[in-house]
């Protein structure tokens, strides 16, 4: 089962009618103050954590975020404020841009292995963007996957556990995204 927290994300319910009822992937989303009982849940096989408003500061209780965070030892993925809460988590500073982001922009891959390209097949790839904030460097036991012009922390991954972060949105940014996507959903066993 995918563990969703939805931080009232523009995109989340998109991809949920389009990518996970599509392939039938077993998941259940949860509002980002919405309280989780993890003993009543089903067996959770991954973490995917929405983009939304704000930052990891404000204006949203993002708690449930980081109770879940805390609390699965799963492959987990977060999109735009899930990547800058997955940094906050792990003692990253987040800083505003000058210019709010609201594009689609080219990424540069810097670790074409990693298993989140697999299939890729090149060193770059166009992502959607929408946020103001950004992490300015990795956050500690992360590494740097891919940069941009705009940021230098697009994606990471933690050193030892399948932990990713998207500064954009992978999740509707057509065939490139879904293919890391599909990636991350093959990690937690549930193609």
């Amino acid at each position: 089962m995918l563990l969703i927290i939805d931080n009232q994300s523009q995109y989340i319910r998109q991809f949920k009618r389009r990518y996970l009822d599509d392939r039938d992937i077993p998941h259940l989303i949860f509002e980002h103050n919405e309280q989780i009982n993890f003993s009543k849940l089903p067996e959770i096989s991954g973490l995917m954590i929405s983009g939304g408003k704000g930052n990891p500061y404000e204006p949203l209780n993002l708690t449930t975020n980081f109770v879940a965070l805390m609390n699965l030892d799963v492959p987990t993925i977060g999109f735009c404020l899930g990547h800058e809460i997955i940094g906050v988590a792990w003692q990253a500073k987040i800083k505003r841009l000058r210019d709010y982001q609201n594009k689609k922009q080219l990424v540069n891959i810097d670790v074409l292995d990693d298993p989140i390209f697999a299939g890729l097949g090149k060193s770059d790839f166009i992502i959607q963007k929408r946020h103001r904030y950004h992490l300015p460097a990795a956050p500690l036991g992360f590494v740097v996957l891919a940069h941009s012009d705009i940021c230098p922390v697009e994606v990471i991954r933690h050193f030892e556990k399948p932990i990713y972060g998207f500064q954009g949105h992978p999740e509707v940014s057509g065939k490139d995204g879904l293919l890391m996507v599909n990636n991350f959903i093959g990690m937690c066993g549930l193609l």
